[in-house]
C-alpha cells in the first residue's frame, strides 16, 4: 500500500495548512483523509510541525504510528519507496475522495484527480522519488507538479468527496459550509432535517472551539432526556408540554455528539454504544412515564413497564442483529422509526392533547403503546425461527 506525502503547493500555503477549518487543522483532516482512505504512512514536513498539530495527532487514533515528521531527503524517500499519494497541506479533502487514488496499484503514469487545483496525485514509488527530496525539505512544490501532470498525463479521477482547495478566507468559509452541510447521516428522518441538525449545529460550531468531548455532550443528552422523562412522569399537561419541548433539545444535544465526533475524529466504539443505550433508557423512560402519567395504581406501573422493556428489546434487535430483522411493512417495522423519532414525537403529541382535552383515553394509549412496543422484536423472534428453519 502506498503512503501518503503532504506538501506545500506555494510559498502561502504553509501558514493556511495550520488554518483551523470547524475545530481542526486543514493538514489535520489531510493526513486523517489519508489514513482512512487506506495510506499505511503520512508523511508530513517538519515545517507544519506545530505544538498543536502535534498533540492533535496524538489524539487521533486514525493516525497513530502513521505520521512521520520529514525533516530531510532520507525521511521522505522512505514513505515514498512503494509509490506515494501527494496531498496539498491546504487542501479539504475526505476518504470518498482518496479512496479510488489508493484502490488500485498505480499506473505508468499514476492518477490524479481532475476537480483539484493543486495536484492531488497518486504517483509511482519511482517518480514519487523524484518529487520526495522536495516535500522533505518543505520546498513549494504545486508548480512543479503540475507541470508533471502535463507532461505525463496520469490517469484523471473525479472526486467523490470533498475536494476543495483553500487560498484565503473565503475559501475557509467554503471549507467550513461543506463540513457542516455534509454531517447529517443516512438514517436522518424529515424531523431530523428540518428541525434537529439545523439546531445542533450551532451548538456544533461552539463546541468544536472546547474541549468538550462526544461522550460528555452524549452524557448532557441524557440529564435533558431524563428531565423530559420527569415531565411526563408529572402527568399535567403543562408539564407534558414541556416534556415535549425537553425531548426535542435532547435530541438536538444527540445529534450534536455525533457531528462533534465526526467533525474532530474522536469517533469510537464505545462511543456509539453510548448513544444507543442513552436513545433507549429515554425511549424507554418517557414509554414507562406516560403509562403512570396516565393514572396512578399498580396496573398503570405494569403497563408502563411491557411497554418500556418493548421499547428496549426492540432496540437491542435493531442495533445487535440487522441482518435477520428485516420485518417489512409491519406494525413491527413501523415501531423501528420510534428509535429514528419521527413516529415518536407523534405519541408525544397525542399524549399531550388527550391529557388537556380526554385525559380518560391516555390508560387506552398506554396500553396500545405497551402491546404495541412489543410487535418489532417479536416480529424479529418469528423472523429468527422461520430463517434458522428454512436452513435445516
Amino acid at each position: 500500500m502506498a503512503g501518503a506525502l503532504l506538501y506545500v503547493p506555494d510559498a502561502e500555503s504553509a501558514a493556511l495548512a495550520s488554518t483551523v477549518v470547524a475545530g481542526r487543522p486543514l493538514a489535520l483532516r489531510a493526513a486523517v483523509a489519508a489514513a482512512r482512505a487506506g495510506a499505511t504512512v503520512i508523511g508530513i514536513p517538519a515545517g507544519l510541525r506545530t505544538a498543536r498539530l502535534e498533540r492533535l495527532i496524538g489524539r487521533t487514533r486514525d493516525l497513530r504510528g502513521r505520521v512521520r515528521w520529514l525533516d530531510g531527503a532520507g525521511s521522505a524517500l522512505e514513505v515514498a519507496g512503494r509509490g506515494a499519494l501527494f496531498l496539498p497541506a491546504s487542501t479539504l479533502l475526505d476518504a470518498r475522495t482518496l479512496g479510488p487514488l489508493l484502490a488500485d496499484p498505480p499506473e505508468a503514469a499514476g492518477a490524479v484527480l481532475t476537480e483539484a487545483g493543486a495536484p492531488v496525485l497518486l504517483l509511482t514509488s519511482e517518480a514519487a522519488r523524484q518529487f520526495a527530496p522536495a516535500v522533505g525539505a518543505g520546498r513549494p512544490l504545486g508548480a512543479e507538479l503540475a507541470r508533471h501532470v502535463a507532461a505525463t498525463r496520469p490517469k484523471p479521477l473525479s472526486a467523490a468527496g470533498l475536494c476543495l482547495v483553500v487560498r484565503d478566507a473565503g475559501d475557509v468559509a467554503e471549507a467550513e459550509r461543506l463540513l457542516y452541510a455534509g454531517l447529517g447521516t443516512d438514517n436522518d428522518t424529515g424531523v431530523d432535517q428540518y428541525l434537529h441538525r439545523r439546531a445542533s449545529r450551532w451548538i456544533t460550531r461552539a463546541l468544536v472551539r472546547t474541549p468538550a468531548t462526544p461522550n460528555q455532550v452524549s452524557g448532557l443528552s441524557l440529564v435533558i432526556g431524563l428531565g423530559a422523562v420527569w415531565c411526563f412522569w408529572h402527568g399535567t399537561a403543562a408539564s407534558a408540554a414541556g416534556g415535549v419541548l425537553a425531548y426535542a433539545l435532547a435530541c438536538i444535544v444527540d445529534h450534536s455528539d455525533g457531528e462533534l465526533a465526526r467533525l474532530t475524529f474522536q469517533e469510537s466504539r464505545f462511543g456509539a454504544h453510548l448513544d444507543w443505550a442513552i436513545d433507549t433508557v429515554i425511549h424507554s423512560g418517557l414509554v414507562l412515564a406516560m403509562a403512570i402519567g396516565s393514572g396512578r395504581g399498580w396496573a398503570h406501573l405494569v403497563i408502563g413497564l411491557v411497554g418500556a422493556s418493548g421499547v428496549a428489546l426492540s432496540a437491542l434487535f435493531a442495533r445487535y442483529l440487522p441482518r435477520e430483522i428485516a420485518v417489512g411493512e409491519t406494525v413491527g417495522g413501523a415501531l423501528k422509526n420510534m428509535g429514528n423519532r419521527d413516529l415518536f414525537y407523534a405519541l408525544l403529541l397525542v399524549f399531550v392533547a388527550l391529557r388537556a382535552a380526554l385525559p380518560a383515553a391516555l390508560p387506552i394509549l398506554a396500553l396500545v403503546v405497551a402491546l404495541g412496543s412489543q410487535s418489532y422484536w417479536v416480529a424479529c423472534v418469528g423472523r429468527i425461527r422461520r430463517s434458522r428453519s428454512s436452513t435445516r
